[in-house]
């Protein structure tokens, strides 16, 4: 696979425009019990993915300390040290991992729960992180929401304390809209340290916001690469949706989308990928996210999707297949979330958080077999 080189910024590259999320790698009965209907993968699953994307040039995997409440990080701390142990058993290079541009990124994230208040808590939840991860330095760590009582600038002074402690490369945001990135950046450049990107809702599900355009527009002014999350509607731009699995999608509740109001987007998808031979709709919706720019986050669970994700690079759609789709793009986007919705989102966040760590502590989780 031909792999282009990405600049994310403070000497870190991706081999290939695309990341892979670890949301359904947790290990504990909340995980098997609420977030993933099908059931937890287990150890080897996650090693063969994590292998398979590895193999295709695949160097961003995100995570963060609420999924699972670290037991994801954790899992995927594993099979990169895996992976390191084998390629050391296999070469006489002494080369350090985090020296290496095809190493793996391990990116997560800091979620500013309400009772979290210092910049010591920042560095605390940091080094925890880091330990299950595996790392002494972590490159990429987010700010996993903007919403706290405390200023944005507050935690990026504190992520500042951490890299001058060697602690973390670079800071990234997550559901950050146009001002907040700006104000972001502005509190980097004082306190010196880059701020490297933004992890948001970007999909053809809302690519026609104004919310959405504008943090675009301001991204690509001060260089923020912008991660899409959702970037195919956790299968509203599939072939496998129907009606019934629209409507348990969590995805049309949140941007209160009917089915019909995706029925033109779809059709259009479906015969643009019938025109590409043998792809799908949602390597369409993918490949679309790159042509824009953007590195698409995509969730994997099974061998199976991680194949028919690496399907979406490699190619192009055409210039004009582009403006089709953003023509029929729709505009309902997170970033216009009602404020009360996501200080909610934060709360219960924290304590499914809490609970799933408490769990893992308790040794109450599905184990490394079953998980």
């Amino acid at each position: 696979m031909k792999k282009t080189k990405i600049d994310v910024g403070a000497d870190l590259y991706l081999q290939l425009p695309l990341a892979v999320g670890t949301l359904q790698w947790g290990t504990t009965i909340v995980d098997h019990k609420l977030i993933n209907a099908k059931g937890c993968i287990s150890e080897t699953e996650a090693n063969g993915i994590f292998r398979e994307l590895r193999g295709a040039g695949v160097t961003l995997f995100d995570t963060a300390e609420g999924y699972g409440g670290g037991t994801s990080e954790k899992r995927l701390g594993r099979c990169a040290k895996d992976e390191e142990a084998a390629r050391k058993a296999a070469s006489s290079s002494d080369e350090d991992e985090d020296k290496r541009e095809d190493a793996p990124l391990l990116m997560t994230k800091f979620l500013p729960t309400f009772w979290r208040y210092s910049h010591a808590c920042f560095e605390g939840a940091l080094r925890a992180s880091n330990k299950r991860l595996g790392v002494d330095c972590c490159p990429i760590y987010l700010l996993h929401t903007p919403v706290h009582w405390r200023p944005l600038e507050f935690w990026v002074e504190a992520a500042s304390i951490c890299k001058r402690k060697g602690l973390l490369k670079t800071l990234g945001l997550s559901n950050c809209n146009a001002d907040q990135v700006r104000r972001a950046v502005n509190a980097g450049k004082k306190h010196g340290i880059p701020v490297v990107c933004n992890q948001v809702h970007y999909s053809l599900l809302d690519y026609g916001s104004r919310e959405l355009m504008e943090m675009e527009m301001t991204c690509k002014e001060l260089d923020v690469l912008i991660i899409a999350y959702s970037p195919i509607g956790q299968g509203m731009l599939t072939d496998s949706l129907t009606s019934q699995s629209f409507s348990s999608n969590r995805v049309s509740r949140m941007l209160r989308l009917d089915y019909d109001d995706v029925q033109p987007l779809r059709h259009a998808i479906r015969r643009i990928a019938d025109s590409h031979g043998e792809k799908t709709m949602a390597q369409i919706a993918l490949n679309w996210c790159v042509a824009h720019g953007t590195v698409p986050l995509v969730g994997c669970r099974s061998l199976k999707q991680a194949r028919d994700t690496l399907g979406c690079i490699g190619w192009d759609l055409t210039e004009n297949e582009v403006k089709e789709l953003d023509r029929l793009a729709l505009s309902r986007s997170t970033l216009e979330s009602p404020l009360w919705r996501r200080y909610l989102f934060v709360s219960l966040a924290g304590f499914v958080m809490l609970a799933c760590r408490g769990l893992d502590w308790l040794g109450w989780g599905m184990g490394k077999k079953a998980a």
